[in-house]
């Protein structure tokens, strides 16, 4: 009864665009949603999902959402399955609709805590949930059964009907083989009117009837030894994770969670690896990437034992990248006849293919006069936050006439990067394929095109012990002679056209 109302508060969510509502409204209703959802989650791990790991490791808001839609399979529903009758525990038309950004209000969004399994309200960077709603095109998708949730519980037998048990095998009692099957025996073995045989003498030296020495159902002697108990694990506050620059933690304190202290049980914790040290109650302090463990010790061994480590480790992401860059072409494949024309420079480098020159025969030539051509011109950024798109540079790209397969079908742009925060430079190596196409009547199939093999570069920057790759991409800087398709960028025949490169650092944590 508590799972279906819960179902019935979260069927309740209505469909809200961001941009016509107040921040204060969107950020209450999706309080409401997460405190809903974790609901939810909650009946989801206890119904098996925490035996199987069902949602260990999973990191997509969305892709939990879609756990919660599988149904279980028949035969679970009817002899395993605790929860509705169907197993579902959400709408299959709910989605999270998702940015890379903290919105610039300042509003929270909510994201999926891996460790905890349960959805946070945050204002950190990166993806998260804006909001909750519902997408009528899922209204009769069918996400399929769960199968990774344990069947712990038995809740159903064909022949007693609904009974609560164990699915492991209840064993009967054991009986001896007999020694022999050659006695005498007896053809009534119980007979009613038999007389009671009276009790055996109780000799007053027999120690197995002393009271004071513990033998055979002394009552005094004998006792099993108690089990100990695991002490709770300790709590670090706040969590570890990787937080913007302006956010990250200086601190971070401990608590027994609930383990009795004294003589019973002593709260500890080692950074880094370290020595373990004796928790006195001052805060202990924290930079980019610090590791700290906990754990409750036992004193008193006879009843506890020591609890297991909790571990929290903390990355902060740098505040910005700031630099430049300079272009350089080089390393031109193509056919026998491959003619090239490279002029680097520190502002503007640009790389010229293809033969313009048709022969007509005795002596005589026609030229084209437009062969093909690539120019980069840098463009410096600065302070740009991680896991966000910048200009690394502009790429014009024109698509010209050439004959006698002269033209380049690879080359690659090597731009020297120059950072200065944080102080650091490498070569980006932009591997691009230069791909010319037949020319029809259809204009986007007669377009040449651009493309970048290598999306996520070899370069990386190593910053309080986050890694960051360079990821490239296309974007259309003048529509009407080019157009970014993906990693793909098409030239219109005859045409010019401008794109940006563009650049994010990627981080790892």
């Amino acid at each position: 009864m508590t799972l279906i109302a819960i179902m019935g508060v979260l069927s309740t969510v209505a469909v809200m665009m961001i941009g016509n509502q107040p921040a204060r409204v969107r950020e209450i209703k999706l309080s409401s949603d997460v405190a809903s959802l974790n609901q939810l989650v909650a009946a989801y791990l206890a119904d098996g999902g925490e035996d199987s790991r069902a949602l260990h490791g999973l990191t997509s808001p969305q892709v939990v959402l879609d756990k919660l839609k599988r149904t279980r399979p028949d035969l679970d529903v009817k002899r395993q399955h605790t929860g509705a009758t169907s197993g579902r525990l959400v709408d299959t038309r709910l989605k999270a609709r998702t940015s890379t950004s903290a919105p610039r209000d300042g509003s929270l969004r909510a994201r999926w805590n891996t460790q905890k399994k349960r959805f946070e309200l945050t204002n950190a960077g990166g993806t998260a949930v804006t909001e909750f709603y519902f997408d009528e095109s899922l209204r009769n998708t069918d996400f399929g059964y769960d199968t990774a949730r344990g069947t712990a519980r038995k809740l159903y037998n064909k022949d007693r009907g609904w009974v609560w048990g164990n699915l492991a095998a209840t064993s009967g009692p054991t009986y001896n083989t007999p020694g022999s099957t050659n006695g005498p025996g007896t053809v009534d073995p119980f007979n009613p009117n038999e007389a009671v045989p009276a009790p055996p003498a109780t000799d007053p030296d027999d120690d197995d009837n002393d009271p004071g020495n513990g033998g055979g159902g002394n009552p005094g002697g004998g006792g099993t030894t108690p089990t100990p108990a695991t002490l709770p694990r300790p709590s670090i506050s706040p969590g570890g994770g990787t937080f913007n620059y302006s956010s990250f933690p200086t601190s971070v304190t401990l608590n027994p969670n609930g383990a009795p202290g004294g003589s019973v049980s002593r709260l500890e914790y080692r950074k880094n690896g370290g020595a373990w040290t004796a928790y006195e109650g001052t805060a202990i302090s924290l930079a980019s990437p610090d590791q700290v463990d906990a754990r409750n010790v036992a004193l008193d061994t006879v009843n506890y034992r020591d609890s297991s480590t909790n571990r929290a480790s903390f990355y902060r992401l740098i505040s910005g990248f700031t630099g430049n860059s300079t272009g350089t072409w080089g390393n031109a494949n193509g056919g026998p006849n491959l003619v090239i024309d490279t002029q680097n420079a520190v502002d503007q480098s640009t790389f010229k293919h293809g033969n313009t020159k048709l022969d007509l025969g005795n002596g005589e030539f026609l030229d084209a006069g437009t062969e093909n051509v690539l120019s980069f011109s840098r463009r410096p950024f600065d302070t740009i936050v991680p896991n966000t798109w910048f200009a690394l540079g502009e790429m014009v790209m024109l698509n010209g006439t050439t004959f006698y397969s002269s033209e380049a079908d690879g080359v690659t742009l090597s731009v020297n990067l120059n950072l200065s925060e944080p102080a650091q430079t490498g070569v980006v190596h932009v591997n691009l394929g230069l791909i010319s196409t037949e020319n029809t009547s259809d204009r986007t199939a007669s377009a040449d095109i651009v493309e970048l093999r290598n999306p996520s570069t070899d370069f990386t920057a190593i910053v309080d012990g986050v890694t960051y790759r360079l990821e490239l991409s296309w974007a259309t800087l003048d529509p009407g002679a080019g157009v970014a398709q993906g990693n793909q960028f098409l030239i219109y025949e005859g045409a010019s056209a401008r794109a940006e490169l563009r650049a994010r650092f990627v981080s790892n944590r």
